[in-house]
């Protein structure tokens, strides 16, 4: 008995919960392909095309077969409006090391339905990028509790401001690197980089920073190898204080 379940759970080449869940973003986000995005996500059973593991967007373990990399980027259609996250959508992916959400209008999570609710199912998340989306800078609902997250990616977000990472439920994160790239038109602020020891690279290109001091002291980035400000304009600003 135990044997038929578990062929049963790996009869498409991946496992079943995680194709299931795959099919229901799908549903969500873009159930009609629109512009040819997600196009080879079918719940059609032919064996040339049920193995998730080989859709587009899709990495697998090769041992394991669990799915360890998924880009939903630019893959919704976005006609309907914003999208608001439910957070539930990703729970069947276990293993998930990287997560690509950028380029479909996201603006944030339903109230009580973030990953903070499951913070031990997404426990190897490491990669995440919501890079040009609506993001304003209540985004604790999409990060907190992504307690592995070690690389993100706000960049083009014009809505956001640098309190993003002062927050109280951000500020335990482990991030080697950080991406603010062209995150806001103009801005006035000082980084809290106390909850950054262990941040390696700080990309913070293409922003006007006026009045104020950018680092307080790089040596409060301890672990920091690599700082880019292409295209920052720094009137006014002091980089070392």
């Amino acid at each position: 008995m135990w044997l038929t379940l578990l062929s049963c759970d790996r009869c498409h080449g991946c496992f079943e919960e995680e194709r299931s869940g795959l099919l229901e973003i799908k549903a969500l986000i873009n159930p009609n392909s629109f512009f040819g995005h997600l196009g080879d996500w079918t719940a059609s059973k032919e064996l040339d095309i049920a193995d998730c593991c080989e859709w587009y967007g899709i990495k697998c373990d090769n041992t394991t077969r669990r799915v360890i990399q998924l880009s939903l980027a630019g893959a919704r259609d976005f006609r309907p409006g914003d999208w608001v996250l439910n957070a539930s959508l990703f729970l069947p992916f276990k293993e998930l090391q990287g997560l690509n959400l950028s380029r479909n209008r996201l603006t944030g999570c339903f109230e009580n339905e973030g990953f903070q609710l499951h913070p031990m199912r997404l426990r190897k998340l490491e990669n995440l990028d919501l890079s040009r989306n609506q993001l304003n800078s209540n985004i604790s609902s999409i990060l907190s509790g992504l307690l592995s997250l070690k690389s993100l990616d706000l960049s083009y977000n014009s809505m956001l401001t640098a309190s993003v990472i002062q927050d109280k439920d951000v500020a335990e994160f482990i991030f080697t690197t950080l991406n603010f790239t062209a995150y806001l038109a103009a801005v006035s602020f000082q980084l809290d980089t106390s909850g950054l020891r262990k941040l390696e690279v700080l990309s913070m290109n293409e922003l006007n920073i006026t009045g104020t001091t950018l680092l307080q002291s790089l040596g409060t980035l301890p672990s920091l190898k690599t700082l880019s400000l292409k295209d920052t304009n720094l009137s006014g600003t002091s980089i070392i204080q």
